[in-house]
């Protein structure tokens, strides 16, 4: 199962994913990051080959952000979601390191990230929030806790909640909840600056990785004569 579900909205069963991936990164300053990314099926197919025919009887007098937000007119109107620290920039993620300590994957367990907890500052900017969003238009999403659970088959399972605000609306409460859930995710390495060569990008990642025996640097494109690499554990 992999589906995000957006509470109480127009469209409120589960959306299935039409991509999802969980990467990590190591950035110029030498701090190392999770990042992830999805992008939902069209907002309709959550609801079966008959959603066209459902009472759309949407109140066109009236403008609030939970009427947008129940308003299927409107979601169609923007199709599908997607949530992400990489698609529109690499400013934001999960922090993991900034090389005061190193990080281990079996810090994971019984840990959960919170991220832009509620409620935020009023001197945030835009490019302090860990994932961009565009649900009905380029909104705001914050408040996110995200876990991942080690499964027995290696892989992990992931649960991700938080709330959005419909800014591209106007309006500027985070008011509405998300809940993703991806199981069976697996992780697909820590990336670095690709002016860096694997000698230069050793020492950092040594800084922030406590058990760095355990990975290896493979290409990412294998077939192209353009080298470029990325740094995976060799077993989670």
């Amino acid at each position: 199962m992999r589906t995000i579900t957006f509470v109480d909205s127009a469209y409120p069963k589960p959306h299935g994913l039409e991509e999802f991936v969980w990467s990590g990164r190591l950035d110029e300053s030498g701090r190392l990051w999770f990042d992830l990314h999805l992008k939902s099926n069209s907002y309709y197919k959550s609801e079966g080959e008959d959603y066209l025919d459902d009472d759309q009887d949407d109140d066109d007098d009236e403008y609030t952000s939970m009427a947008q937000w129940q308003s299927a007119i409107v979601w169609d109107n923007y199709h599908q979601c997607i949530l992400s620290s990489t698609y529109w920039s690499d400013e934001g993620g999960i922090l993991l390191s900034d090389g005061d300590e190193s990080f281990s994957f079996s810090s994971l367990v019984n840990k959960e990230f919170v991220l832009n907890p509620l409620p935020l500052s009023d001197e945030m900017m835009e490019s302090d929030f860990a994932f961009g969003i565009y649900l009905l238009g380029h909104d705001l999403s914050a408040n996110h806790r995200i876990t991942f659970t080690l499964l027995d088959n290696g892989l992990y399972d992931i649960k991700w909640d938080g709330t959005v605000a419909l800014t591209y609306s106007g309006f500027d409460e985070f008011i509405h909840e998300f809940k993703a859930h991806i199981q069976d995710a697996k992780f697909d390495g820590f990336y670095f600056p690709k002016s860096w060569s694997i000698e230069e990008a050793t020492p950092h990642f040594k800084k922030v990785l406590s058990d760095f025996d355990q990975y290896e640097f493979v290409d990412i494109n294998p077939k192209s004569n353009k080298q470029e690499y990325k740094l995976i554990p060799s077993v989670l």
